[in-house]
């Protein structure tokens, strides 16, 4: 199944990801998992290293997307992945239950905490070393 964002044939990709030499504001819009964790991990390369992509970030609404993301994983930190769900075992109709708002689950997903870190070192290298 197609990524929600554009697909990026230069890359070879399903969709838009962010590399060690492009930065692409779509790639962060993306709701899967893989790609969104290969695009930050890139951008915390370019966020620490390039004045101009971090002033781009301050003006095309990326510093807010990444600021959406620590908001929605400190509200309602995700639950652990069901590997029923990565081997595709549940009915064609199966809806996932609504999250609970939840401040400090007994459990959740190691990956969106790291996911969480990578976007916090983005910030934190816009906010300290500025645009």
């Amino acid at each position: 199944m197609r990524e929600s964002n554009f697909a990026f044939p230069a890359q070879n990709r399903a969709c838009v990801c962010i590399s060690s030499q492009l930065y692409d504001r779509r790639a962060l819009d993306t709701t899967s998992p893989l790609p969104l964790f290969n695009s930050l991990h890139h951008l915390t390369y370019l966020t620490s290293t390039s004045p101009r992509i971090r002033e781009i970030m301050t003006m095309d609404g990326g510093l807010e997307r990444l600021v959406r993301m620590l908001h929605d994983f400190c509200i309602c930190p995700p639950p652990p992945e069901n590997p029923a769900v990565l081997y595709g075992l549940f009915p064609p109709n199966y809806r996932p239950p609504k999250l609970i708002p939840t401040l400090i689950p007994q459990s959740y997903d190691k990956h969106a905490a790291y996911r969480f870190s990578l976007a916090f070192q983005c910030v934190v290298n816009i906010g300290v070393r500025g645009s």
